[in-house]
């Protein structure tokens, strides 16, 4: 550090309340906490962030502000490669840190200037016991104006090195897009606005799961930071973030003792029947290419091309298995045609480094659904197809034809399987979700039976036709106010219809089944003469034959609920169902609701 900034040091800071010290005595001032970045579907600790901590001790009013006056007062490169160090020997002293990443912001102003010691991280590294891939640095948008075509320069060489990008506080300010194309980051943090209330705004989730698609075809992990809530927590989930992070997780801590190898809590459920059958499907698909380390020579990938000639891409994995993207034969071409050994061209072109090849390819978790793997790879452009892995690590290729295979083994499955008239899961699908419900007991579950009142007289009256543009109608209705994960439609036949709900109170549930009522209700007056509508009853034979009254069109609906923790026999299920049924056209409502007892 220069001598003028070490007198900008002590005497620059002199704002009310700022520092008068030396770069040491900073230093000495300053910490670190760490905070864990899960895996959203196994609890599993995937890394930490490092948080710098007692920056009020040297005046500072945030983080933020500790950066800025560094910046100002032109020592912030010295700063940031010393704070790293104090980071790396923070997170070294984690014994259960092995094969986790470190997470670290790094202000992108000025990085990569003449002497910038940020450009030594390296070296810092090595010093530390640690490689590059076990690093990941953080840039915002925050100071994205001032980001030269040098930083982008000096960031790619860091790149090049095998640090980790991430792009932090994704969704902050107007120039994320650009930022994301021009970075082609490994991580998407996603802002804590879109997060705050995610699981009631509809928006918020619309906006945090275009992103994680977005993120998924440019070959980008995504995580869900600031999470406080379980409702958040699960909205994230069923969006597509792949890694959390937040209090709702776990709280910044300084003591070892304070990690964890992983948090019960983050668990995902366990994969229903047909979602594991999904799975295996795409497993059965996987190509296990031959795949290169990140580091590996030019000698070793030309060597590999040679000697495997049914492949025409190469995975790039890093030292822990984890993928890096693609390499494609075709961009190999000069290489592979270049001179004999004594050509001086064709040697040099071998001290090339193997990453200059590396592309982005989509990448998607061997539990993803096929849906989404095939929204993944359309929307990627020239892509050969998408990289799988299992817990981030590699697991093999799926092709193209693999994709469209597994998508039309899905949809035929899905035609043999449901209601020729609503197009809805029929009794199969049915049974099979009751029994997994009964027998799992990992969260509160609904099971729900919504049947018409008077469905013989009027399709009597009207005929079949009109009855199953009703039937049509109900069916409809059902999906408009019962969607997402967690749920469940089917069509039993006839009138019958049943909707399996989690992630959801029961106080919550009967309001969305008073909902259908009401709309069914109305809807369904529509199929009447205008006569029935004002007389509100229609005339016909019951099934004794005799004539009587009948109201319009209605349904009864029966909730029964299951608490989490508690399994029972589907059997039990049936009997306790058929007994509320008939509870539920008793009422005065139409409405029965029943928690079975834990």
């Amino acid at each position: 550090m220069s001598a003028n900034n070490i007198t900008a040091l002590q005497t620059g800071l002199d704002s009310p309340g700022l520092l008068r010290h030396s770069l040491q005595d900073m230093l000495n001032a300053l910490d670190y906490a760490l905070q864990p970045v899960v895996d959203i579907g196994t609890g599993v600790v995937y890394g930490y962030e490092a948080q710098i901590r007692n920056w009020e001790l040297v005046g500072a009013t945030s983080p933020d502000h500790l950066i800025d006056i560094a910046h100002a007062e032109g020592f912030l490169p010295e700063l940031e490669a010393q704070l790293l160090r104090k980071a790396f020997v923070r997170f070294k002293d984690l014994k259960i840190a092995q094969d986790t990443k470190l997470y670290f912001k790094l202000d992108g102003r000025n990085l990569g200037r003449d002497d910038d010691p940020r450009m030594h991280l390296a070296q810092i590294a090595g010093e530390a016991g640690m490689s590059a891939n076990q690093i990941c640095l953080e840039f915002s948008e925050r100071h994205q104006q001032t980001f030269t075509d040098v930083t982008h320069h000096a960031v790619n060489a860091l790149r090049q090195l095998g640090f980790l990008v991430a792009l932090d506080d994704f969704g902050r300010g107007s120039s994320e897009l650009r930022l994301l194309h021009d970075m082609s980051p490994d991580y998407v943090k996603i802002d804590r606005f879109f997060l705050n209330g995610i699981d009631c705004d509809a928006r918020r989730k619309l906006f945090v799961t275009t992103v994680a698609n977005l993120a998924h075809v440019l070959g980008a992990r995504v995580i869900a930071e600031g999470v406080e809530t379980d409702r958040e927590f699960k909205a994230c989930r069923e969006a597509g973030c792949d890694l959390i992070q937040g209090y709702f997780v776990a709280k910044p801590f300084q003591e070892a003792s304070g990690a964890k190898l992983f948090y019960d809590h983050i668990r995902a459920p366990g994969l229903g029947r047909k979602r594991r059958e999904e799975q295996e499907r795409i497993r059965n698909e996987l190509i296990k290419l031959p795949t290169i380390r990140f580091d590996a020579s030019m000698n070793e990938l030309l060597d590999m091309v040679v000697h495997n000639q049914d492949g025409n891409v190469i995975p790039v994995l890093d030292s822990n298995n984890e993928p890096r993207g693609l390499i494609h034969e075709r961009d190999l071409k000069a290489y592979l045609y270049a001179g004999g050994p004594d050509d001086e061209d064709a040697k040099a072109a071998l001290d090339f480094p193997l990453r200059s090849f590396v592309r982005a390819c989509p990448i998607a978790d061997i539990d993803s659904d096929a849906d989404m793997l095939l929204v993944t790879f359309a929307s990627s452009i020239n892509s050969d197809g998408i990289i799988i892995t299992e817990s981030f690590r590699y697991a093999g290729f799926l092709s193209a034809t693999s994709l469209l295979k597994i998508i039309h083994e899905k949809r035929l499955q899905e035609a043999q399987d449901q209601n020729p008239l609503t197009r809805l899961p029929g009794n199969g699908a049915i049974t099979r979700f009751i029994s997994e419900a009964a027998r799992k007991g990992t969260q509160d579950r609904h099971l729900c039976y919504l049947d018409f009142d008077n469905f013989k007289p009027f399709n009597d009256t009207y005929g079949y036709r009109q009855g199953d543009r009703a039937i049509i109608l109900f069916g409809e209705l059902l999906q408009r106010h019962i969607a997402g994960t967690g749920t469940f439609i089917g069509h039993l036949g006839g009138d019958d219809f049943f909707a399996g709900i989690h992630h959801s109170d029961q106080t919550d549930v009967a309001a969305r089944m008073l909902a259908i009522k009401r709309a069914f209700r109305l809807d369904v007056e529509s199929f009447y003469d205008p006569e029935h509508r004002a007389r509100g009853y229609i005339e016909a034979q019951d099934r004794f034959g005799t004539t009587r009254q009948f109201p319009l069109l209605q349904c009864s609906i029966s909730v029964l609920s299951l608490p989490k923790g508690m399994t029972v026999h589907p059997d039990t299920l049936n009997e306790e169902i058929m007994e509320l049924k008939r509870a539920a056209k008793r009422s005065d409502d139409g409405l029965a609701v029943k928690s079975l007892a834990a």
